[in-house]
């Protein structure tokens, strides 16, 4: 890495804008599921393919983008930003600001660190959930297991994921990401979709 400062902000930059997809999706999955209801009985029978498909596909991209979020074999990824962030701590001169004096200070290089490490930390906490992510990824998505391929429901009974945990990687994901940005941008963030055109209006 010949400039750690330049490029690390603009792989941040990089991670924020996959992270953004990823809530665009989910959010779509979550309107999707709000007609659901009733109420729109007519509208899922005549679009019932439609629905099945766009469910189907929005899941799978979602269940590949939070792996290259957060998978530790890939080279582009949360915890490969935090390891470099760790290594060129004291090049990328992360900022805080402090109360006291109402100006932004560089922050001690180690102290930096155990911040990062605290973030590690966290995404360590989330092992067994990126796993069940990554082993849904790898045994349907990647590779076409043939024994999934067979009998695709075992899939899910091995490898369960709620809705809950999903929100709870992206969570992990925005808080990590933002406060990253509040460290070396000077300037909080709201990592947060403002979208004028949705599913749901097109429906």
């Amino acid at each position: 890495m010949q400039n750690p400062k330049v490029e690390l902000r603009e792989y941040l930059n990089k991670l924020i804008t996959r992270l953004l997809y990823i809530k665009g999706i989910n959010k779509q999955l979550k309107l999707l599921k709000e007609w659901e209801t009733p109420n729109r009985i007519i509208a899922l029978e005549t679009g019932a393919y439609f629905f099945r498909l766009v469910g189907f596909s929005f899941n799978r991209t979602l269940l590949i983008e939070l792996c290259m979020l957060f998978d530790d074999r890939e080279e582009k990824s949360i915890v490969d930003l935090l390891i470099k962030a760790k290594e060129h701590s004291k090049s990328l001169e992360p900022t805080l600001f402090n109360p006291e004096n109402e100006k932004r200070e560089i922050l001690n290089s180690e102290i930096y660190q155990k911040i990062v490490s605290e973030q590690q930390d966290l995404i360590a906490s989330k092992k067994e959930i990126i796993d069940r992510v990554k082993n849904r990824r790898d045994k349907a998505l990647a590779h076409s297991d043939a024994k999934y391929f067979n009998e695709p429901d075992d899939l899910y009974v091995k490898f369960p994921l709620s809705i809950e945990e999903i929100e709870d990687l992206i969570n992990t994901a925005t808080e990590i990401l933002r406060m990253q940005y509040v460290y070396l941008f000077e300037s909080d963030l709201d990592i947060q979709v403002q979208a004028l055109t949705n599913i749901d209006r097109i429906l």
